[in-house]
């Protein structure tokens, strides 16, 4: 347990804290006493989460159905608040170390214990179906250990939180290792699911490892989805009834109802493993006469806010905004525009927001004014627009103050987020608090999921969704036996989402296997393997240049000769030296090069006296798509043109903008917006739109 921090508040709901449990991306968990005197552990969502239309009215759902739960081997929830600015909720606080941590402190349990774990888990399992309820995230560290038994905790909150993040494309929610095929695959998820989990929590205690091995996540993920769990050391008496948990099929793992009968009855006497009474002891004692804290947050109720949100506080300070300019950012109306236009036309300002010294930005601003200009000389125009930068300096804390500075303007109709995976994440949260449009045309990050559930919509897919060019080719054109995909574990949190869209949900026509390199290995190895197929296609899931340039190397020299492609950020200098023959996919389009795009071309070489460059025309799509909604928009103005640009498709140059009217999510599949490069002497070059690959067979 760590000591409160000093933005801590020093009560919730009329709890007073003691210490922090624990924290990370939904929130932080406290130690708190309730008004009664009672410990427990108190669980604050981040603000952000809460700013999902739907997340309150989930939250609200999930906590009412755990309070019902009763049985002996759940932690309930005692407390909650779904309308708090951060909502909470209390369950009864549970001394003891959890499961993950007895197994890594005093090694793997002996058959009778398992039975006994066994039984009392799935005693548990049925009381939370019974419910109402799917856990959907059992795993060692959620169950904890006391000395009558164990429990199992965290309902209620993972779900509902799994809800907002739960995409289209299939976003997982849950512990990879340990969550289910179906579940991995991002399909709905019943009681079966859990059964899955409660067979890999089991075979985990049994050997002291993970059924489907360790690593990084889309090769665990890969594995639990194509290949056998490995059960060597899980007691042979048992063995049987985990693998029936652990069946790919969730019609043929059996009912918690069946495994109450295979386990047995829980025994108290002696249901731990030697040593464990000792330690679950030594952890008990340190709640007991624990000193009441020192006061931290004044006033005691505020919850906790998240680090961007106390970011964007401290915002007007940063920039001198006064009470005026900021009361105008948070209330203001987003109506008609204060600043009159040309004659009786009003006018619209565009916000583009990106860090200068990024080439790409330089790329997007052109691409933009040549947008703004093309629309002001319109003579039918109902509204002038005009260009607006912001720069960021690269990072997400000048995202966050940069986009609030943008959204200080009243006539700012909409932000055009030109940065990249580390800065727009921020920037879509200030325009979200800012109730300001925001589209995203560069970035891809998975933490983008979720943003057109907010004010933003996302102008290209995200790497949840796959590289949509590369899977075309592979399927339409090179229609291999065998794809080898390449997961380069130096930025594995990135790459992830792509290589299980890939590999778990199916994205490949033909066979896929999974080959993991660590940051600090070499590629020889991994190449010398692939190259023994030499007609499988290989597909490398990593985003530094230097390491797909390594890689490139290896497997030429190994003397593999079959498809190689990879995503657009390896494109580099050592890459393009390397790679020749390769296959990349981006999100950018070749303006030169492609036909429908060369109109655009033209006019870029005219005004600035070159072709232009990645990302230019992209922009120029974003300034014209924002218009046609501010259109349709009427009188409206900015306050209703997200639900314009939602409502009505729109055909650009780069990409058809239309977005699933439920999930509001934008589809590559559908609409484009993918393009073909190949690596050809020292350059990447043009091939097609994803649209056209394969076309006629």
């Amino acid at each position: 347990m760590e000591r409160l921090r000093p933005f801590d508040p020093s009560k919730i709901g009329g709890h007073r804290l003691a210490g922090r449990l624990g924290a990370g991306g939904m929130g932080v968990v406290y130690l708190a006493r309730s008004p009664h005197g009672a410990w427990c552990a108190l669980k604050v969502v981040r603000a952000e989460h809460a700013d999902d239309p739907g997340f309150r009215a989930r939250f609200r759902r999930e906590t009412e159905l755990a309070a019902r739960l009763s049985g002996r081997w759940t932690v309930p929830v005692v407390a909650a608040d779904a309308e708090a600015r951060s909502p909470w909720l209390a369950t009864a606080y549970v001394p003891g170390p959890s499961l993950a941590e007895a197994i890594a402190r005093h090694g793997v349990w002996p058959e009778d214990q398992l039975r006994s774990l066994g039984a009392a888990l799935a005693e548990a399992l049925e009381d939370v179906h019974a419910a109402g309820l799917v856990h959907r995230d059992v795993k060692p560290s959620n169950v904890l250990l006391t000395a009558d038994g164990p429990r199992l905790i965290d309902f209620g909150i993972a779900r509902a939180v799994g809800a907002t993040a739960l995409t289209a494309d299939g976003s997982v929610v849950g512990s990879p290792g340990y969550l289910s095929p179906e579940q991995a695959r991002g399909r709905t998820v019943g009681p079966a699911s859990d059964v899955f989990s409660l067979g890999c929590v089991l075979a985990h205690a049994a050997t002291g490892r993970a059924v489907f091995g360790a690593g990084g996540a889309a090769g665990v993920l890969y594995r639990t989805v194509h290949e056998e769990p490995d059960l060597e050391g899980v007691p042979a008496a048992l063995r049987e009834i985990v693998r029936r948990c652990l069946a790919k099929d969730p019609g043929e793992r059996p009912a918690v109802a069946e495994l109450r009968s295979g386990f047995g009855g829980f025994e108290a006497a002696g249901w731990l493993p030697e040593g464990l009474p000792a330690l679950i002891a030594a952890q008990a004692t340190r709640v007991v006469d624990l000193p009441v804290p020192e006061p931290t947050v004044v006033g005691g109720e505020p919850a906790v806010p998240s680090p961007t949100r106390r970011r964007l506080l401290t915002t007007g300070a940063v920039l001198g905004v006064g009470a005026t300019a900021a009361g105008a950012w948070w209330f203001r109306s987003r109506g008609a525009p204060v600043r009159p236009g040309t004659g009786d036309r009003p006018a619209y300002a565009v916000g583009l927001l990106g860090d200068r010294t990024d080439g790409a930005f330089t790329a997007q601003e052109r691409g933009a004014r040549l947008a703004v200009d093309e629309h002001n000389r319109d003579v039918r125009r109902e509204f002038d627009l005009a260009l607006r930068t912001a720069a960021d300096g690269g990072t997400a804390e000048g995202s966050a103050r940069a986009a609030a500075a943008l959204a200080g303007a009243r006539d700012l109709a909409v932000v055009v987020c030109a940065g990249t995976n580390a800065t727009v994440p921020t920037a879509v949260q200030a325009c979200t608090r800012a109730r300001i449009t925001a589209l995203v045309v560069r970035a891809d990050s998975s933490l983008l999921d979720s943003a057109n559930l907010t004010t933003a919509l996302l102008l290209r897919p995200t790497r949840s969704a796959g590289p949509p060019a590369i899977l075309r080719h592979l399927n339409r054109v090179v229609r291999p036996v065998r794809t080898v995909v390449v997961h380069d574990l130096t930025d594995a949190a990135e790459t992830v989402p792509s290589v299980r869209i890939v590999t778990v949900y199916g994205k490949l026509d033909g066979a896929t296997a999974v080959e993991e390199v660590a940051s600090d290995e070499g590629f020889a190895a991994v190449a010398g393997r692939v190259a023994e197929h030499p007609r499988d296609a290989v597909m490398f899931a990593g985003v530094r240049p230097e390491r797909a340039a390594a890689f490139a190397r290896a497997l030429r020299e190994a003397g593999h000769r079959g498809a190689r492609v990879a995503e657009e950020r390896v494109l580099g200098g050592r890459f393009l030296a390397e790679a020749e023959g390769w296959l990349v996919g981006t999100a950018y389009a070749d303006a030169d090069a492609d036909p429908r795009t060369r109109a655009f071309a033209a006019a870029h070489r005219e005004r600035h006296g070159h072709s232009p460059a990645p990302w230019a025309a992209e922009a120029y799509d974003a300034v014209r798509f924002a218009a046609h909604g501010l259109v349709n928009a009427g009188a409206d103005g900015p306050s209703a043109l997200r639900s314009e640009l939602l409502r009505t498709p729109w055909q650009g140059i780069t990409r058809r903008f239309s977005y699933d009217p439920g999930g509001q999510f934008y589809d590559a599949d559908r609409d484009g917006g993918a393009f073909l490069y190949r690596i050809s002497d020292g350059a990447a070059r043009f091939v097609a739109r994803a649209d056209d690959i394969g076309a006629g067979g």
